[in-house]
């Protein structure tokens, strides 16, 4: 992030709105990369390349098995977390897991206790009293 703004407003005052040392900046760019960040960096475009092949069907189990089978040594949890950083997954069998999604247009109810509708205020047509929902 910090190198994305420094060409428009420099390291100094990025550093101080997020409150960070400019030095500890400085000293995170000079430090190697670790042996995890660089097998990740080996391991991504393989794993990208595995999904790819199955059509973008395979889950990470699988995945982690076709890399094995094509003799690399990487665990499925390690899969699972590139995954996850690369923002893909497999087909999910069934239905698919939903999350609640709300109308933009439906203005927001008020559910709690101490709203009973006339509460001094004047009248909302979005407060609904707990006992009549």
């Amino acid at each position: 992030m910090i190198d994305h703004l420094r060409d428009g407003f420099g390291v100094d005052p990025v550093c101080r709105v997020l409150q960070l040392s400019a030095s500890t900046y400085f000293a995170r760019k000079q430090r190697p990369k670790s042996a995890r960040r660089l097998r990740d960096e080996d391991l991504i475009p393989l794993v990208t390349a595995v999904w790819e092949d199955s059509g973008r069907t395979y889950g990470a189990r699988r995945v982690a098995r076709a890399l094995v089978r094509a003799g690399h040594q990487v665990a499925r949890c390690t899969v699972e977390r590139l995954m996850r950083e690369l923002g893909i997954e497999g087909v999910i069998r069934g239905q698919r897991r939903r999350t609640t999604i709300p109308e933009p247009a439906a203005p927001p109810l008020c559910f709690s206790r101490s709203c009973n509708g006339t509460a001094g205020l004047p009248a909302r047509h979005d407060c609904v009293p707990l006992s009549k929902a």
